[in-house]
């Protein structure tokens, strides 16, 4: 099969552009002949010679109107085609469930965006799904997200749940020179909930040390809590590491503290198909990347997540 893959972002390397990536490799080692475009100039109108249309991320609901829709495949990897704000939390870093649309999500989502933006994106929600709807498949990596679109409108039968494929390769790259306890693995978002790890770890009975790897827009802020919190000698800040898997063979508890609503939660199915203790929120599609082998606490409960860090058995 001539498989065609659209990527919205080429010059970017978070989650979705490494599924993406290994979702061609998968493709390529099954035979099918792939290609990968970033640019949406030069691709429309897309060649009948391509089989299927594979979109991994498109925000422009205009661009989204031009694939086929009898050949395309789209892949959900978030929140943002289904929420004008984006991340499916208000403004006051509350959680949300309503489907998006004109109301509410007209106050909403301009604290995020900005009211030109957001007010393209409130009032475009409609033809987005609409044109979503159209396409021969919907996949998404959970239930969890399954029952999100469903909500927004989409025709269950449209959409697949297929969880994200999980590979390792032992890298051998740096790790510390002290033993790694608990482990923090991800992008420094505000969403990640890293602030309430922290101020979980100054709520502990026990001593526990924290290595954090990753980087991102709240580094800086998260570095003075961390000192305001009189966490200097137990946090260590280990900036990007190639090799994230490495470090979850070598830590004894993974935390996964997002209190936003994870779409599935890939860190955390890694560590544990690693077999690693972890250690995680009850939100979005968390709970089914953790297979019912981690220890669950409420959402954004830092003594919760502070009394199950304690009462960890090592």
């Amino acid at each position: 099969m001539r498989i065609l893959v659209y990527l919205e972002k080429s010059d970017v390397r978070g989650g979705i552009e490494v599924f993406a990536e290994r979702h061609v490799a998968r493709l390529r080692g099954e035979g099918h002949e792939v290609e990968v475009v970033s640019s949406p100039g030069s691709l429309f109108p897309v060649p009948g010679s391509w089989d299927e249309v594979v979109i991994h991320k498109c925000s422009d609901v205009a661009v989204l109107e031009k694939f086929p829709p009898e050949r395309s495949v789209y892949y959900v990897h978030d929140h943002e085609p289904i929420c004008p704000r984006g991340y499916a939390y208000t403004p006051l870093k509350r959680n949300c469930s309503r489907p998006g649309g004109v109301w509410p999500c007209i106050f909403c989502a301009p604290a995020c965006r900005g009211w030109k933006a957001a007010l393209k994106r409130v009032f475009s929600q409609r033809r987005r799904i609409a044109a979503m709807s159209r396409f021969k498949r919907l996949v998404v990596i959970s239930e969890f997200m399954k029952s999100r679109l469903a909500a927004n409108g989409i025709p269950p039968d449209k959409i697949e749940v297929k969880p994200p494929t999980i590979t390792f390769q032992l890298t051998h790259s740096r790790l510390p020179t002290s033993p790694v306890d608990l482990l923090y693995v991800g992008q420094l978002i505000r969403g990640k909930g890293v602030h309430l790890l922290l101020a979980a770890m100054a709520g502990m009975k026990s001593p526990r040390t924290l290595d954090i790897v990753g980087t991102g827009n709240m580094e800086r802020k998260l570095k003075a809590l961390a000192a305001k919190l009189g966490l200097e000698g137990r946090v260590r800040f280990n900036g990007f590491q190639s090799n994230p898997q490495d470090w979850m063979r070598a830590a004894k508890c993974v935390v996964v503290p997002s209190f936003w609503q994870e779409p599935y939660g890939l860190v955390a199915a890694e560590a544990v198909a690693l077999g690693r203790p972890v250690v995680a929120f009850a939100v979005g599609g968390l709970p089914e990347a953790c297979q019912g082998k981690a220890k669950l606490v409420p959402p954004g409960d830092v003594g919760a997540l502070a009394a199950a860090l304690d009462g960890q058995v090592l």
